[in-house]
């Protein structure tokens, strides 16, 4: 009898051994396959996701309601679109990476406007491009209110001729891949036609378009690019000037109505959870309305 129970927990204890190293070596397996391919998915973005606050965008009461303006008549071999355009642009973005990079994998032509200074512009940016988006630089031009601040790498008017044009080059290399620019802010900057013609004249250099965010109505930034033979179109809805689902619902609708109306319509947006929430919700059923597009195909 003390023979066979030492026989049977010897045997016990044989068979233990023999499962749990192949268990073992099996997790320890999968670990290793998994890390590297966790490590190459999270690691562009590991360290850069640090909390620094975006910058604000101009405030108005009410948001400006920017009239329209159509293109000219369709030339002998332009054909009408097929359906009404829309574009949407979202813009500030470069701060929040986990959040400005669920934005830019929403299934839909979205474009994306970058304030080249923020710190995980180049590498968001760079993610944008190989996602297929339009990458704009979004240069950060002068408001009226002096309390606001454009951040690095404003345009102002108190800026030389040259200071300027090197600020520029300088907002435009932080920006890898871009297409075209808009403006931050630039309440006070863009109704200044003669600085606004510089700004033109470096852009048309590059072969780069210009999108008016239109931040205020007296804005010269559209007739000056259109005048100067760039490229150009302007923003006719803000999405999320007022932060809440219902008015981020109504200006949607707003845009889908205007798109129909006119053809084609560009509206901007900003990079919030709550902008994130309602458009990608919004989206499949505005296709159904409109044809959604990047920013450069609506340029003219």
């Amino acid at each position: 009898m003390p023979t066979r129970k030492k026989t049977s927990g010897a045997r016990r204890r044989k068979g233990s051994p023999e499962r749990f190293p192949g268990l073992l070596r099996n997790l320890l397996l999968l670990a290793l396959i998994a890390l590297p391919l966790a490590l190459l998915y999270l690691l562009p973005f590991a360290g850069k996701n640090v909390r620094v606050e975006r910058p604000p965008f101009e405030n108005f009461s009410p948001a400006p309601r920017a009239p329209f303006k159509k293109p000219g008549p369709a030339g002998p071999h332009q054909r009408p679109p097929r359906a009404p355009m829309l574009a949407i642009l979202i813009d500030d973005m470069g701060y929040d990476a986990a959040l400005d990079r669920q934005f830019i994998d929403i299934q839909a032509p979205l474009s994306f406007a970058f304030l080249p200074f923020a710190p995980n512009t180049e590498i968001l940016a760079g993610y944008a491009e190989k996602k297929g988006k339009d990458v704009l630089v979004h240069i950060p031009m002068e408001p009226e209110n002096k309390k606001l601040n454009p951040g690095r790498g404003v345009l102002t008017l108190a800026m030389d001729f040259d200071s300027l044009v090197e600020t520029l080059k300088a907002d435009l290399a932080a920006v890898p891949g871009a297409v075209g620019a808009n403006n931050h802010m630039g309440s006070r900057f863009t109704k200044d036609k003669k600085a606004m013609e510089i700004v033109m004249a470096c852009l048309k250099d590059r072969g780069l378009f210009f999108l008016d965010s239109r931040t205020t109505k007296d804005t010269v930034a559209f007739d000056v690019a259109r005048q100067m033979g760039l490229p150009c179109a302007q923003r006719s809805v803000f999405l999320d000037h007022t932060p809440s689902r219902e008015a981020i619902g109504r200006e949607i609708r707003r845009s889908l109505n205007l798109a129909k109306k006119h053809g084609l319509c560009v509206a901007i947006g900003h990079p919030s959870r709550l902008t994130y929430q309602v458009l990608y919700r919004a989206i499949p059923l505005m296709r159904k309305e409109v044809r959604l597009v990047p920013v450069h195909r609506l340029v003219r």
